[in-house]
């Protein structure tokens, strides 16, 4: 055993024995070593504040799965940027970690604060397999009467990952992360489709902003020019609190995109589907503010999504047509890229929803303020969901607002004391706590189970039967678990 436990030393002394690292304090001294460095190596940022500075990571070399090359603060935490700072990351299997941004911000009109692309935007030079993780973006925003359109985080490349950092104060338009499609040789001129990213957004903070008009999402993945882009992102494990005034805290405009297991508490808005086809959502963890109109739950836009078994509560949204628990719009006719198209074949199942105000579920609802014709969804599942503690009337459960949709209502549950079809209802004693609303036995229907397991099992990503139906507190993540790890 000895000797194993010595080989086994041995072993990875040797293979960590080469890897460097270097001490830097300027983006002058960062080029001097970047020549340098190979898979494995460390540069380390010194300690203290610093202004103006456009910090551009582009190795000569790139790292490995195992070996990244790194760039890091000295103390997580303990490395402050301000006034036009930037950062870039150019190469492929890069690392950057512990780096604060806050205070004064005199970025120009465009010019995001992190960027997972080179500084010329070199759409063939885009960064692959890189991570930025417990980073921080706090008050580091110009204003909103500047005029100027920007974003915290802005995403290009493949198999990038944002995970651990928190992000809060941003005040002026553009979302505060965002992930860009770029063209690439095979791209055809006028295609809404692009090359796929493949980037996992995961276990981030997103606390207070706000924006007054459409453009203050706090994610968006996607612009509806690339719209039919199937971009195979991951965002999970995210908490959201405290977005104002936008309708969107998330917003999707790309095909193929996955949300689960977020947490969203006291926002404005809601997790949309807004463009692009054959996304997923479930898992998710929505509370809204009573006696705020302007919160919001899922919103479904375009044909074939799959919204199921999220638990969403105290969403008040009843003179707002668009905002509701569920909502599955319309679309206009002849609707361009850019419109709405409607959320023809979407289903939505197994859904908890607790303590509505007005319409648990709305059906065929359209922005009206455009003043388009609609044209209504059709075949639309709507199975297995529960609504809890509705207004005693029918439309509290659902309405559809288009006689022209095409729709089917079966096996959902309630417990008031009215019936409508497609709801079963049941006693309030059935029930004693919240967790019995988790595990609420509702049978799933075995074309319906093939058919998610199937759309699961094309993204590559773990999961369990028993997710289709029954929530996992688990699910549920608290602020302390996520975000950066060096709170002051």
């Amino acid at each position: 055993m000895i000797r194993i436990v010595l080989l086994f030393n041995l072993f990875f002394s040797a293979l960590f024995c080469n890897a460097n690292s270097f001490l830097v304090s300027t983006n002058q001294e960062l080029q001097k070593v970047l020549n340098k460095v190979k898979a494995g190596d460390s540069v380390i940022w010194k300690n203290g504040e610093y202004k103006n500075e456009r910090i551009l990571f582009y190795p000569g070399r790139n790292g490995t799965e195992k070996n990244p090359i790194v760039l890091c603060a000295e103390s997580a935490g303990k490395v402050l940027f301000y006034g036009n700072s930037q950062l870039f990351l150019s190469g492929d299997y890069l690392k950057v970690e512990g780096f604060k941004f806050e205070g004064d911000c005199t970025l120009s009109d465009g010019e995001p604060v992190i960027s997972f692309s080179p500084e010329s935007s070199n759409k063939y030079d885009l960064p692959n397999h890189c991570r930025v993780t417990n980073c921080a973006i706090i008050n580091y925003s110009v204003t909103e009467e500047s005029g100027k359109n920007n974003n915290y985080v802005a995403m290009g490349g493949t198999y990038n990952e944002l995970d651990h950092c928190s992000f809060s104060g941003k005040l002026n338009k553009g979302p505060t992360v965002v992930v860009n499609y770029f063209e690439n040789e095979s791209y055809v001129k006028g295609s809404d489709q692009a090359p796929s990213t493949y980037h996992h957004i995961h276990h981030n903070f997103f606390g207070y902003r706000t924006y007054s008009n459409n453009g203050g999402e706090q994610i968006r993945v996607g612009v509806s020019g690339t719209s039919g882009t199937k971009g195979f992102n991951l965002i999970e494990y995210n908490y959201f609190e405290e977005s104002k005034i936008e309708a969107e805290v998330i917003s999707n405009k790309s095909c193929n995109n996955v949300y689960r297991f977020n947490t969203l508490i006291g926002n404005d808005g809601a997790l949309v589907l807004r463009h692009g086809t054959d996304c997923v959502a479930y898992g998710n963890y929505i509370i809204g503010n009573k006696n705020n109109k302007l919160s919001g739950g899922i919103r479904i836009v375009n044909p074939r999504q799959l919204v199921f078994n999220n638990y969403i509560e105290n969403i008040e949204g009843a003179d707002r047509s668009m905002r509701a628990s569920i909502v599955v719009m319309s679309g206009f006719e002849g609707a361009g890229i850019n419109e709405y198209y409607p959320a023809d074949k979407a289903i939505v199942a197994y859904n908890t929803i607790v303590n509505p105000t007005g319409n648990a579920i709305k059906l065929s609802v359209g922005n009206v303020s455009k003043g388009k014709s609609l044209v209504a969804p059709k075949n639309v599942l709507f199975v297995g969901n529960l609504v809890i503690n509705a207004h005693d009337n029918i439309e509290a459960l659902f309405k559809n607002y288009d006689n022209e949709a095409t729709y089917k209502l079966t096996d959902n549950y309630n417990n008031g004391n009215f019936k409508i079809e497609g709801f079963n209802a049941f006693s309030d004693k059935d029930l004693v706590n919240i967790n019995e609303l988790f595990s609420m036995n509702r049978s799933v229907d075995s074309d319906l189970k093939t058919k998610i397991i199937n759309k699961l099992k094309s993204f590559n990503i773990d999961f369990d039967e028993k997710d289709i139906s029954i929530f996992k507190p688990e699910w549920i993540i608290s602020k302390k678990s996520i975000g950066i790890s060096w709170l002051d």
